[in-house]
């Protein structure tokens, strides 16, 4: 079995968000992102397509952390009535990968822009999968192919505030046929938050989105007033460690 490590993402936290961290008292006290007090713009990731250097540790330390949870989510989401499963944001693939690895009798798609697909194919080459897992380039905010009955989305939704959030979840509810099924995998914020591990974990990640890129860590209200918005209609959510896996479906018109 290799061994999992998560050099990738203490490196991440370590180097790229401690320096975000240095102006957090501006972005409590405006609500603006670190670009925005810059006047780099409203969008952390545009920013960052311009360092190579910068894009790679973010993508080695987003497949560190998806790597830890994809047992987890195979475990608690049952797969098996799904045909075509699409990760939306799916960068390299780590997670779609593992899903279709998990399930071989369903179909994957990687969905994310044309600067993963390298990666995202030679991932699905050494996993053995590339007969049944492919990738397509594109941009969630313009929209979402069609082809997956079932669309996941893993700490997608809490980048953007809640306008964004709703032209990314209106894209998703437009890509899916109806009966179709809608898998948010993210942080759950508590109503009322207290001082253990879980709930100073979920508000440190609150911090980092607002600094970053302007997003945020929402109770399963809000994501179910969010996703309402956008057409769809919650289903249920189930725990997957310290993240939740929160369906919604997609009924005929």
């Amino acid at each position: 079995m290799p061994i999992r490590s998560f050099k990738d993402w203490v490196l991440f936290e370590g180097d790229l968000l401690l320096q975000s961290w240095r102006g957090l008292l501006d972005s409590v006290r405006s609500g603006k992102t670190a670009t925005q007090i810059r006047g780099d713009g409203d969008d952390r990731y545009a920013a960052m397509s311009n360092s190579p250097e910068v894009i790679g540790r973010f993508n080695a330390a987003m497949v560190s952390l998806t790597r830890s949870l994809v047992p987890k989510i195979v475990e608690t989401y049952d797969f098996s009535a799904a045909r075509v499963v699409m990760d939306v944001g799916g960068g390299s693939g780590e997670l779609i990968g593992g899903v279709v690895r998990h399930n071989p009798e369903i179909e994957g798609i990687a969905f994310d822009l044309a600067r993963c697909e390298e990666g995202a194919q030679g991932h699905f080459d050494r996993l053995g999968i590339a007969d049944r897992c492919r990738f397509v380039a594109g941009d969630f905010f313009e929209a979402v192919p069609r082809g997956a009955d079932t669309i996941l989305m893993k700490g997608i939704i809490h980048n953007w505030n809640h306008d964004r959030s709703k032209i990314i979840l209106r894209n998703c509810r437009n890509a899916l046929p109806a009966g179709g099924k809608l898998i948010v995998i993210e942080r759950i914020m508590p109503e009322l938050p207290t001082t253990d591990a879980q709930d100073r974990s979920r508000a440190m990640s609150d911090l980092n989105m607002l600094r970053g890129a302007g997003g945020l860590e929402r109770t399963e209200a809000e994501y179910r007033t969010l996703a309402e918005s956008a057409g769809l209609v919650f289903a249920r959510t189930s725990s997957a460690g310290s993240f939740s896996l929160i369906q919604f479906d997609k009924v005929a018109n």
